[in-house]
């Protein structure tokens, strides 16, 4: 029976320490001294001792995978802490720090590092800048691992690839950078983010190298780099990436986009990339979307844009379509533009372009209102350049406007329910002819005041005809 209880005396007190969390026990310092090493020990009254070594100090802890290393090494025993002065490195798996002068503060497992910073990642993310702190990931103090640099610090993402190399690089640099187990990175204060296709500049940023996500607040604005070559502003931008390779760009509010062929003004609006070049762009909001591509101006409620390779092909304009265009003043004089509306607007443009000819602009070819449509155009009239034109407005269920090479209007075509006007100027000359002819009196009306004269004979041939009386004054 007294067997019994022993037994169970001893098993009570390892149950209960199986269910305690194991503590990950700080760092026991061993030094490996140069043979240059000067040391000197001072004993506190509590029994701990402050070191000093100089001349070259290297060690590790023995329970742990840290390693220090340095010109000097103070050590303080009470505090429990270590200053690394001169060329002082700092490293255990998840970062490596180099520095001028480095803290290690094991109480509450943080490592500061002042002067002349590099911090490298696990992962490949290098910092450089005046100070870094870093706080270890510790069971029962904290979950995840955090590293934090102020001074305006600069910072290189640079992902390795399955062989170990670089597959891109992304440099951010901020007035403050916070890169959270070695994964989430957040920088705040005057961002600027260079990619190797973009660069971006923001009051703040949020990156996810897992996920390939970023977002972009306060007056973010995202320029696109190389054959990419895009402006695209809002009050918050959001970035998403695959295989380190940009793909999709969305702005939320008040947002602008400006490329080679087409700008988008709207509440929102999203870019798609294909192979780094712009392929697709949409816009849409309360405030209602504006494109204007090459000498077009359209307005929606929302426009979806097909540019692939980055050369504009087609615009679709959904609900409440306008459109309009500046005229060709070398053909004729107006100050109207030539308009279009209907429920939905489809404009096709010849987006064939000479080999190496990257500035010539893509023309429209045809645009198609469909749904209650209506247009106005403008003619050239034969009475030259200085005249008005003709004008032409027509409406109908569908209408399709054809454009010639030179960007002229050459055909309006309606569907259904047509109706409209065609005014042509006449010819200055034919208006003349005709106020004349009604302004001239008929020629067997005598003139209002004067006497009408006797009809004289014929003088005969060879007579002499005599010079007229002169007229007596009353």
């Amino acid at each position: 029976m007294r067997a019994r209880w022993w037994g169970l005396a001893l098993l009570a007190p390892l149950g209960l320490a199986a269910q305690a969390p194991a503590r990950q026990r700080t760092c026991n310092l061993e030094l490996y001294n140069f043979d240059s090493t000067t040391t000197l020990l001072i004993k506190l009254p509590s029994g701990q001792y402050n070191g000093y070594y100089g001349r070259g100090v290297r060690g590790k802890c023995t329970n742990t995978d840290q390693r220090l290393a340095g010109d000097s090494l103070e050590t303080m025993g009470e505090q429990k802490s270590y200053t690394i002065i001169g060329r002082a490195h700092y490293e255990e798996k998840r970062v490596r720090l180099d520095a001028d002068r480095i803290n290690y503060y094991q109480l509450d497992e943080r490592v500061l590092a002042e002067g002349n910073v590099v911090a490298v990642t696990e992962n490949g993310t290098v910092m450089r800048g005046p100070r870094a702190e870093y706080y270890r990931e510790m069971p029962g103090m904290r979950a995840q691992s955090r590293l934090v640099a102020t001074g305006r610090p600069v910072t290189r993402l640079s992902p390795a690839d399955a062989g170990g190399g670089a597959t891109d690089t992304v440099e951010v640099i901020a007035d403050q950078v916070v890169d959270v187990a070695d994964s989430l990175l957040y920088a705040g204060g005057s961002v600027v983010i260079n990619r190797p296709d973009l660069s971006a500049t923001s009051d703040s940023a949020t990156m996810d190298s897992g996920t390939e996500w970023a977002r972009l607040n306060g007056r973010p604005r995202i320029e696109g780099r190389g054959e990419s070559k895009f402006t695209l502003v809002g009050r918050q931008v959001d970035l998403w990436s695959r295989d380190r390779k940009l793909t999709r760009v969305l702005s939320a509010d008040s947002a602008r986009a400006t490329s080679e062929d087409v700008t988008l003004a709207s509440d929102s609006i999203d870019l798609r990339l294909t192979e780094q070049k712009l392929s697709r762009a949409y816009a849409w909001g309360v405030s209602r979307a504006r494109a204007v591509a090459t000498d077009r101006d359209i307005l929606a409620d929302s426009i979806d844009v097909d540019m692939p390779g980055q050369v504009l092909r087609e615009l679709r304009a959904l609900r409440s379509a306008f459109a309009k265009s500046k005229t060709d003043t070398t053909k004729f004089t107006s100050t109207e533009d030539d308009w279009l509306r209907g429920d939905t607007i489809v404009a096709a443009f010849d987006s064939a372009r000479a080999a190496g000819d990257s500035a010539a602009k893509p023309q429209v070819r045809t645009i198609l209102a469909s749904g209650a449509a209506s247009s106005f155009y403008q003619v050239a009239s034969s009475q030259g350049a200085r005249a008005a034109p003709n004008l032409n407005y027509v409406k109908g269920q569908a209408i399709t406007v054809q454009f010639g090479a030179d960007r002229a209007v050459q055909s309006v075509s309606v569907r259904e329910q047509a109706a409209g006007v065609y005014l042509e100027r006449l010819a200055v000359d034919s208006l003349s002819a005709d106020s004349t002819a009604a302004a001239k009196p008929p020629a067997a009306n005598a003139t209002q005041g004067q006497r009408p004269t006797a009809p004289q004979a014929p003088a005969s041939p060879g007579a002499r005809t005599p010079p007229p009386t002169p007229a007596k004054k009353p």
